[in-house]
C-alpha cells in the first residue's frame, strides 16, 4: 500500500478543501509498503512529512525549552534525569564569549527545574547549557535565545497551532528556518485530549511533545510564548467547567516558561513588549462559560490592555486562539458562539481609535488572511483589523469560519510568522505570511502604522 502526499490549493475565496491523499489501488494489491512512519495518512497520522531530524542522545536532559525573554531575563525549563539534585544554567554571549552562570537550585521531584537568568543585555544572542549536579549536559541541555530589543527593532515572529501528539513533522524545521526571534504557540501544542485532574498526565504529554526530534531541534534554537486552546487544556471545546482545569494550570505554571500571569496560577492570559510591539496572549479555555468566552476580570484586563498598549506602541498584536471571523450562531466553539462579546471588544476598540491591531489565531487547520474587511464588529461600523490564522502545524485540513478577503488555504504542515520592519523612523512595517513546510508562502499582506510618539517601556508589563 501507498499513500501519496499533496499540497492542498485554494478554490476561490470560500477556500474549499481539496483531498489530499489518494491511495493507488494497484500499488495496495501488490501489497508494497513504503515508508509508512514517514508519509502522511488521512485521519490519525501525520499531515505532511516527518522530519529527518534524530533525536539526541540523553545525558543529563530529557527536555528543556527556554522562554518569558524580556530585554535583560529569560526563563529555561527542564527536566533533569533522576535521581537529580541541583541545576543551574551556563550561559556565553555571542558578542563576548564571557561564560556567566545562574545559582544552583534544586530540581523537583519529578526532575522539573526552572532556571531564571537576569541582568543579560539587550538584544544579544545566547547559549545556554544547562548544568546538573555540576554536570554540563552538551546535548538536550543545550540551546540557544536572543533577548529583547530595548527600542525599534526590525524581528520576525513566528506562529503555530495544532499539532498531534509527539509530531516531528517538517514543519518544525520551516519553522527554525526563518530564524524568527520568538515562536508562538497559540494551542493546541498537542491533540492529547487530557480527561483527568491529573498533573502527570500533562507532564507526559509535555514529555512527548519536547522531546520529538524536530519540536525539540525548534524549541532547543527559539524561545517560545505558549498559550493553550482544548485539546492540550482538556477535552475536546473544554472550557472552565472542564475536570482538567486545576492540573492543567498546575502543570503550565510547572513546565512552561511564561510571561508573569495577571492571575498567577490561574488563567494563562499574558502580555509582553518586543521593541516598539506589544505582544497580547488571551486564555480562551479555562475562563470559558456558557455566556462568555473570556471571563469576565480576563474581558476587563483585554479592554484595558488592548487600549493602554494601543496608546504605547506602535503595533499590538494580539494572539487569540480562536477564530474571531464567524457568523453568530448559538453553540459555536468560536466568536460566532459569543457575538455579545465579541461586540463588547470590538465597541471597545472603536471607542479607543485603535487603528494598530493585528490579530493572529489558531484552532482552524488553515492558513487564512484577512486585511480586515471582514473583522469590524462595532456597533459603529468602525473598520476590522488584519487577522491571520496559522495552521495547521500537522492536523488535517479544514475551513472554519470566514470570510477572509485573501482566502483559506486548509491543510497540515503549515504555519505563519509575522514580520515588523521598525528603523525608528515615523512609519512602522507589518507582513502578515501563511507558509508550508516547503518554505513556500501561501499568503502575505503588507501595511504600515504610524510610530507613537512616546516610546514604549521595556520589559513584559
Amino acid at each position: 500500500m501507498r499513500w501519496w502526499w499533496q499540497p492542498r490549493k485554494q478554490h476561490g475565496r470560500i477556500g474549499r478543501q481539496v483531498t489530499a491523499l489518494v491511495v493507488t489501488t494497484a500499488v495496495l494489491l501488490a501489497g508494497t509498503w513504503v515508508g509508512a512512519s514517514r508519509i502522511p495518512t488521512r485521519w490519525f497520522g501525520p499531515a505532511h512529512p516527518a522530519s529527518a531530524q534524530a533525536a539526541l542522545p540523553v545525558d543529563r536532559v530529557v527536555w528543556a525549552w527556554a522562554g518569558a525573554v524580556t530585554t535583560t531575563s529569560a526563563t529555561v525549563v527542564a527536566e533533569a534525569v533522576r535521581p537529580a539534585r541541583r541545576a543551574r544554567l551556563v550561559l556565553t554571549a555571542d558578542q563576548a564569549g564571557v561564560a556567566r552562570s545562574t545559582a544552583a537550585v534544586p530540581v523537583g521531584g519529578d526532575g522539573i527545574v526552572r532556571l531564571r537568568a537576569t541582568g543579560l543585555r539587550p538584544d544579544t544572542a545566547y547559549r545556554y547549557v544547562v548544568e546538573v549536579d555540576a554536570i554540563a549536559d552538551h546535548a538536550r541541555g543545550d540551546g540557544r535565545f536572543r533577548t529583547m530589543p530595548s527600542g525599534p527593532a526590525s524581528f520576525t515572529v513566528a506562529v503555530g497551532s495544532c499539532a498531534r501528539t509527539g509530531s516531528s513533522g517538517a514543519v518544525f524545521d520551516a519553522i527554525r528556518a526563518v530564524e524568527p526571534l520568538l515562536y508562538v504557540s497559540a494551542g493546541d501544542l498537542h491533540y492529547g485530549n487530557p480527561a483527568r485532574d491529573d498533573v502527570t498526565v500533562f507532564g507526559d504529554l509535555y514529555r512527548q511533545t519536547l522531546t520529538s526530534p524536530a519540536q525539540a531541534a525548534l524549541y532547543r534554537s527559539v524561545p517560545v510564548a505558549y498559550v493553550w486552546d482544548d485539546h492540550d487544556y482538556g477535552p475536546n471545546d473544554a472550557d472552565a467547567a472542564a475536570p482538567t482545569r486545576p492540573a492543567a494550570r498546575a502543570a503550565y505554571s510547572a513546565y512552561v516558561p511564561h510571561y508573569p500571569q495577571p492571575e498567577p496560577g490561574g488563567a494563562v492570559y499574558q502580555a509582553f513588549t518586543i521593541g516598539r510591539v506589544r505582544f497580547v496572549l488571551t486564555d480562551n479555555r479555562s475562563e470559558r462559560t456558557g455566556t462568555s468566552l473570556l471571563g469576565a476580570r480576563q474581558l476587563a484586563w483585554l479592554q484595558r490592555e488592548l487600549v493602554t498598549a494601543a496608546r504605547g506602541h506602535a503595533v499590538v498584536v494580539w494572539v487569540n486562539p480562536d477564530p474571531w471571523i464567524a457568523a453568530p450562531a448559538g453553540g459555536a466553539d468560536d466568536w460566532g458562539g459569543y457575538p455579545q462579546e465579541r461586540r463588547v471588544l470590538a465597541d471597545t476598540i472603536a471607542a479607543a481609535r485603535i487603528d494598530n491591531l493585528v490579530m493572529i489565531s489558531g484552532d482552524a487547520h488553515m492558513v487564512a488572511l484577512d486585511d480586515g474587511s471582514h473583522s469590524g464588529y462595532s456597533g459603529a461600523g468602525y473598520p476590522g483589523f488584519p487577522v491571520l490564522q496559522a495552521g495547521a502545524l500537522d492536523r488535517p485540513g479544514s475551513v472554519k469560519g470566514g470570510p477572509y478577503s485573501h482566502g483559506t488555504f486548509p491543510g497540515g504542515g503549515q504555519f505563519g510568522t509575522i514580520t515588523i520592519t521598525d528603523s525608528a523612523t515615523s512609519r512602522v512595517g507589518v507582513e502578515l505570511t501563511g507558509r508550508t513546510w516547503r518554505s513556500t508562502i501561501l499568503v502575505s499582506y503588507r501595511t504600515t502604522f504610524p510610530a507613537p510618539s512616546t516610546p514604549p517601556k521595556p520589559g513584559t508589563g
